[in-house]
């Protein structure tokens, strides 16, 4: 046994030349200028076995000797120069201060004898936070890590006329994604990499990459030194890939609002604020001694622009949307008088805070019985928030301070407070309030950190200084003389930083957010997302999302591709969240059939961040809409600008059926016409949102009349008659708890539908009849479904027991050069779904039927899927399924055209059970029209919502 006889890197300096080590070579690149193209030597990154790295350089005139050079090979390096940098070097592979330099006598052979292991790789890793605060250093390169979140894209262009191309795509930690640009070349090595087959996620660590920033947005880019590894065995790679099999790798911890000192005042002191308290916020404890009962306790405003209607107005028209509003939003106003022991004064409580204290909505208030009811009268649970005791904040006005009015706006107000003997926070006798003294220091504007003086003259960087590898700390901003009352009653910070506080840190709501700025904080419900299709019908892999706030504004959010799957793991439908750093695009008049009337949407980027706020915390409606009068919809007809939102009473409605559009294309369509008590108007669903319509009425026990929303319908014109028909931001609501579909419940229930012509006809009762009797129905039973009791004496033992289907559209697919191929999708289906398809023959005492039985009812009778008997027979052909012979079934069978027109002997089985023991199927009414013109909206992937979605079975 012996010592090491290897020096370490950390030992190496320039004081001899004799040094002697053992290295691996993890990256060789050749060293060319980039205007004449000399070669000017070949850099080496060495590691060692305490996993060091180091850089070494070899001279073009000694480059011969070392063509023979291989990355991964470990070398033996001796007889070699050590310098270090002078400070002025631009992107450098490592972050050391010396690096290795050939000389003549240096010898460097292919390691024989073996030793301590040495790692295939060594990275000085980043955050991808890390990656913003860098883009100005460009002394070196750095080392990242991160989840390919999107399929690289191979871009072609042109550059002084030469033909060139890129990839892109982005990664990401979880918390930080970050654009990664690999050009020409080593972009197509990525690419012949990404085809091999690996196991996701994909992981890339890229190794000495370049930091640009194109565009605003920063971003990766290869360099003669980057490397890229894929699914590497380093440590950083296995536990990126544990971290991201978590549920919340993607959820975002975002800066909360700090909380920032608001004075605390009296009464007394609230009234002699000064002008320079304008547009500022302050706290008075008080008791609400009254809440004035003869103001109304709430008002009106527009659902599309939040204008305020007059309270007496009952046609609720918008001077400025110009249109009729049938149900404008009603948020709480309360008029109080609050006091301590220094004064009394008038405090207007508004929506969120009331809805806060008493946690329900107007509507709720209007149809509790208990409350208000049919009547006028003043709800008992308001009258509840008098003489209670509550710290109220209060933002003061320009007439509050500048023009003597004494009527104060809460912006918000805490929980109610226990009330002691004395409910001032001040001692009885309030010290006179002096004005306010400002610093006369120099103001910061923003968070920059104060710097020295400035010069444009360029200084080299001085040898003996030390390089700091970290990165540099954020310097505080500098300490300023505190705002302050004199008379010492309050603490109050800096005004300058109290107003960078408020401007960073508050949330705004949808309708301020604007274009200039990125880092907009809002809190937000998503109400609904859907994806936009081509004109054949392909669907689109970015998406949209339909954005609610606190204050009942909606916005269309969108989601680029290269983010789709990112977002998805960061937002759900239905759940409310915090959501920062996004740009706002302002919308033109190319952009046709907006689902809401905003000339604003927002656009999310890669580094948009979310974090799930719990439904306690804000008070967020679960949806809102903006209706237009049925009798309005004619303007519409004649504009392609805005889709609209409507809701009526269903009157007539037709089942599910194949059209052929004016273009001579096959579409299911469901007709149906609804009502407002006033005006009438056609209602048309095309193809998926068509059957989705069919299966929520088939599969849910609905109360009838329906009530039927459909938001974001398109508008148009047939023949003189208005209808409402799908496109792609297309939802509707069956029976939705909104206060629009109770009231016109409640006309239903009153009678005032009296004049139309409701038709309830009995849905036809599912009848039993014996296999003779099914081989002779008549017409009347085409599609329609009947009931047989039988035997299945045989089931036909075929190599192809089951079928694919597109997991899209879920129709079935068809093998196209040994893949499966969805010609209504147009895309190959790399994992297709499985479902069962048997033939069986059946019989009674009367004789025997073919049966065809598909997918639900073998698994109702198997309790198994197609791949767990892949699994259990090898892929053979089951032999479990022969045991449905010489059982007993009740079944139910779909009678097509082809089975009473061209006496098909074959039936498809729709249902089964085990027996014969039957009870009879309960029946619901419909109500069934006469089909009229159809109407042509686009294809939607929308989806919909009904009031018990728990209870859908599929």
């Amino acid at each position: 046994m012996s010592f090491s006889r290897f020096d370490r890197f950390d030992d190496l300096n320039d004081s001899k030349y004799e040094w002697r080590i053992r290295v691996r070579a993890q990256a060789i690149w050749k060293g060319i200028t980039r205007e004449s193209k000399e070669f000017r030597g070949f850099n080496i990154i060495f590691i060692d076995d305490t996993n060091c790295r180091i850089h070494a350089y070899i001279a073009a005139q000694l480059a011969p000797k070392y063509q023979h050079l291989k990355e991964g090979q470990i070398y033996i390096l001796q007889n070699f120069s050590v310098k270090y940098y002078n400070g002025d070097e631009t992107s450098r592979a490592i972050r050391s201060d010396k690096h290795i330099y050939f000389t003549q006598d240096t010898n460097l052979t292919e390691d024989t004898d073996g030793g301590l292991e040495i790692e295939a790789q060594s990275f000085d890793l980043f955050l991808l936070s890390d990656v913003e605060k860098l883009k100005k250093d460009n002394r070196f390169l750095i080392d990242v890590v991160g989840v390919l979140e999107d399929g690289p894209q191979k871009i072609s262009y042109k550059k002084d006329e030469v033909e060139k191309h890129n990839v892109k795509f982005t990664i990401t930690d979880g918390r930080t994604s970050v654009n990664v640009t690999f050009f020409n070349e080593f972009g197509d090595s990525f690419m012949t990499a990404m085809n091999q087959k690996l196991e996701p996620p994909v992981i890339i660590v890229i190794a000495f990459a370049k930091i640009n920033e194109w565009n605003d947005e920063v971003c990766l880019t290869n360099y003669p030194a980057t490397r890229f590894y894929l699914n590497s065995t380093h440590p950083s790679v296995k536990e990126l890939k544990r971290r991201e099999k978590d549920s919340g790798f993607y959820i975002i911890d975002l800066d909360d609002e700090d909380e920032f000192e608001i004075p605390l005042i009296s009464i007394k002191e609230l009234l002699m604020l000064k002008e320079d308290y304008v547009q500022k916020e302050v706290q008075c404890k008080v008791t609400v001694k009254k809440i004035d009962q003869k103001m109304s306790w709430y008002y009106k405003l527009c659902t599309g622009c939040e204008k305020e209607f007059d309270f007496h107005d009952e046609n609720n028209q918008c001077s400025k949307c110009k249109k009729i509003i049938p149900y404008p939003d009603r948020r709480f106003r309360l008029y109080t008088l609050c006091s301590d022991s220094s004064g009394t004064v008038p405090i207007v409580l508004q929506n969120e805070e009331v809805m806060k204290l008493c946690g329900k909505t107007v509507y709720d208030l209007e149809v509790d019985e208990n409350q208000v009811g049919d009547g006028d009268k003043f709800p008992p649970i308001l009258k509840e928030l008098e003489k209670k005791m509550y710290n109220i904040t209060i933002c003061l006005t320009e007439d509050n301070v500048k023009k003597g009015s004494n009527v104060y706006n809460a912006s918000k107000i805490s929980d109610p407070e226990e009330m002691s003997a004395t409910h001032s926070p001040f001692f009885k006798s309030s010290v006179e309030l002096q004005p306010t003294e400002m610093s006369s220091g120099p103001l910061t504007s923003n968070n920059s950190p104060p710097t020295g003086n400035s010069s444009n003259k360029t200084r080299a960087r001085k040898i003996n200084e030390a390089l700091d590898c970290e990165l540099p700390k954020h310097t505080p901003l500098a300490r300023k003389k505190n705002v302050k009352l004199e008379n010492a009653v309050t603490k109050v910070r800096a005004e300058e930083k109290r107003k960078y506080k408020m401007s960073t840190n508050r949330y705004e709501s949808l309708r301020n957010v604007c274009k200039g700025r990125t880092d907009w904080k809002i809190k937000v419900r998503v109400i609904r997302e859907w994806r936009g299709r081509s004109v054949t019908g392909e669907v689109f892999k970015n998406y949209n999302m339909l954005l609610l706030d606190a204050k009942n504004c909606r916005m269309q959010a969108f989601v680029p591709a290269f983010l789709n799957d990112k977002m998805q793991k960061m937002f759900t439908t239905g759940k409310i969240y915090a959501v920062t750093n996004f740009q706002v695009k302002d919308l033109t008049s190319e952009d046709k059939w907006r689902s809401v009337n905003m000339d604003r949407q927002i656009l999310f980027t890669n580094q948009t961040k979310a974090r799930e706020i719990q439904e306690n915390e804000v008070f967020i409606q679960k949806n809102m809409f903006d209706f237009f009068e049925l009798q309005e919809l004619a303007k519409l007809a004649e504009q392609n600008l805005y889709l609209a939102d409507v809701v009526g009473v269903v009157i007539k409605r037709d089942r599910i059926r194949d059209v052929k559009s004016r273009n001579g294309k096959d579409q299911l369509q469901v007709r149906m016409k609804i009502t407002d008590g006033k005006t009438k108007i056609n209602v048309i669903f095309w193809d998926t949102l068509a059957e989705e319509f069919q299966n929520a009425i088939d599969t849910q026990n609905l109360e009838y009349p329906l009530i039927l929303i459909v938001s974001s319908g398109k508008v148009g014109k047939w023949k003189e008659e208005i209808d409402i028909s799908n496109f792609s931001p297309t939802f509707f609501y069956i029976n939705y708890p909104h206060h629009s579909v109770l009231h016109l419940r409640k006309m239903a229930q009153q009678g005032k539908f009296a004049n139309e012509n409701f038709i309830p006809q009995t849905k036809k009762v599912v009848q039993m009849f014996t296999v003779n009797e099914i081989r002779n129905l008549s017409e009347e039973y085409i599609d329609e479904e009947v009931i047989c009791q039988v035997t299945i004496k045989d089931v036909q033992e075929i190599p192809k027991w089951y079928y694919s289907v597109c997991t899209s559209c879920y129709k079935q697919s068809a093998m196209v050069d040994g893949n499966d191929f969805c010609s209504k999708c147009n895309r190959i289906i790399p994992y297709p779904d499985k479902r069962f398809g048997i033939c069986v023959l059946a019989s009674d005492n009367t004789g025997s039927l073919e049966i065809v039985m598909m997918d639900r009812p073998i698994r109702t009778i198997l309790a198994k899927r197609v791949y767990q008997l892949e699994e259990e027979y090898n892929k053979q052909y089951p032999t479990i399924l022969k045991t449905l012979q010489g059982g007993d079934y009740t079944m139910k069978l779909m009678i097509s055209k082809e089975n009473i027109e061209n006496k098909e002997e074959l039936f498809l089985a729709t249902d089964i059970f085990r027996g014969f023991k039957f009870e009879e199927p309960s029946v619901h009414e419909e109500t069934l029209i006469k089909a009229t013109e159809q109407s042509m909206g686009e294809q939607s992937g929308s989806t919909y919502q009904l009031d018990n979605m728990s209870e859908l079975k599929y």
